[in-house]
């Protein structure tokens, strides 16, 4: 018994020291944007790394930004270097904003709209979560991500499309309007629309359920591909067949690849909805 009582109290000792190795620093940074000219391609790009991402529609005309920032680090010099290094870059190109974190070890492609993990990437000497708060116009296009540490939720807005990834966490989007495309490898994603999307929209999600639930009035014609997950609907289906994409190459020319796809028809069809998972099933519900 004397032993046991022993080790724990070196356990309980080395945690307590490890804990006060770890230095915290967390502030909020506010901003506010407004665009130039008022328009249907007034869009928000929005790339996150670490951290949450929280977007609300509301009536106002500005965009209202909140960044709760924090850094950890194992010693105060390198929390200061992290203070020194981490900012928000704000950048206005024509139609919309572009908002990320900068750093030196982050690199990214102004046009691409995306990070460029192969160039020059290094580890830092701390880490640090960013968690975003944003009130957009309700008309405002979006285009959101974030990698780590966070969901995506977004509700009440009415852009022409909407535009959202997440590697390790979920998606939300709460009755919401427009083209949509998502992309998610390890979480769920749930959908309400608050008016079903006129144009050709796309759900994918590796690993992990998508929920979607439309209007009554959904015409569309519903493709669905998975290696371990089925497709449920309540929607009444119409028909069902198979659309066949005929696939070539500049290496193999003369040969051809076809891929098929199963597609139910809900209501007269037309719009395109495209469903993928590998390791997930997909739950169409109506309102």
């Amino acid at each position: 018994m004397k032993q046991v009582t022993i080790i724990t109290v070196v356990l309980l000792m080395g945690y307590c020291l490890g804990n006060a190795q770890e230095k915290v620093f967390e502030e909020t940074l506010n901003k506010e944007l407004s665009f130039k000219n008022k328009s249907a391609e007034n869009t928000l790009v929005l790339k996150n790394i670490f951290g949450p991402i929280r977007v609300e529609g509301y009536s106002g005309s500005t965009i209202q930004i909140s960044i709760d920032k924090k850094i950890i680090a194992n010693s105060q010099e390198d929390l200061e270097l992290g203070k020194e290094e981490l900012d928000i870059k704000v950048v206005e190109q024509e139609n919309r904003w572009v908002v990320h974190p900068d750093a030196p070890y982050i690199s990214y492609n102004e046009k691409g709209l995306r990070f460029d993990w192969c160039n020059n990437y290094e580890e830092p000497d701390y880490q640090h979560k960013l968690s975003f708060k944003v009130k957009v116009p309700q008309g405002i296009n979006l285009n959101v991500s974030t990698v780590n540490d966070g969901d995506i939720f977004v509700t009440n807005t009415s852009g022409s499309f909407i535009k959202v990834n997440n590697v390790n966490g979920g998606i939300d989007l709460e009755n919401v309007a427009g083209k949509t495309n998502l992309h998610c490898i390890n979480g769920e994603v749930n959908v309400s629309y608050a008016s079903n999307p006129e144009e050709d929209s796309k759900y994918y999600s590796l690993n992990g359920d998508i929920n979607i639930t439309y209007q009554n009035a959904l015409s569309a014609d519903v493709s669905f591909k998975s290696m371990n997950g089925e497709l449920f609907t309540d929607f009444n289906v119409e028909r069902q067949y198979v659309r066949t994409k005929k696939e070539t190459s500049e290496k193999r020319k003369g040969k051809f690849k076809y891929r098929s796809t199963p597609v139910v028809q809900i209501g007269k069809g037309g719009l395109q909805l495209d469903f993928e998972t590998l390791n997930g099933n997909v739950f169409i519900k109506k309102i």
